[in-house]
């Protein structure tokens, strides 16, 4: 039987090349679910942000202009920011007692926005005893998330 001289060297050296493949591919890995996750949670604040801009623009109802509006006209605000998180909110008159209000919520980190996300809602104004215009949305689910195409 013959000796192998340097098994043991080619063996060694094929296993620290083995554990440095795998602990690349691991480290590759929770980078990349690292960003992953870091890109859901500044999506999930970006939607809610822009939902409670839209509620705040609804509870807010009697706004100057408001019950002037023209059926089909646009108002246009744009609430106070808490950075990184901004938004701009549209209300839309429908009809004579309805409503639109759309609501961009944006992530922005640097000069530009990192991440956008729109919410709308349709309401029903209505005057209560006191003869002061409200506006409510029609049921917990009268909300709906729109994407850009």
């Amino acid at each position: 039987m013959k000796h192998r001289r340097g098994f043991a060297l080619v063996t060694a050296i094929a296993c620290v090349v083995l554990i440095a493949v795998v602990a690349t591919a691991t480290l590759f890995a929770s980078g990349q679910e690292a960003r992953a996750t870091s890109s859901e949670l500044l999506d999930q604040q970006a939607f809610a942000y822009a939902e409670r801009a839209a509620l705040l623009s609804i509870a807010a109802w009697p706004c100057a202009g408001c019950d002037s509006m023209a059926i089909g006209g646009v108002i246009i605000q744009k609430p106070g920011a808490d950075p990184p998180l901004e938004s701009t909110v549209y209300t839309t008159r429908l009809d004579s007692a309805l409503i639109l209000v759309v609501s961009e919520g944006r992530v922005v980190i640097g000069p530009h926005a990192r991440l956008t996300r729109r919410v709308s809602i349709i309401a029903r104004t209505s005057r209560d005893s006191s003869g002061i215009t409200r506006a409510r949305q029609l049921g917990a689910q009268s909300w709906a998330a729109v994407y850009r195409m």
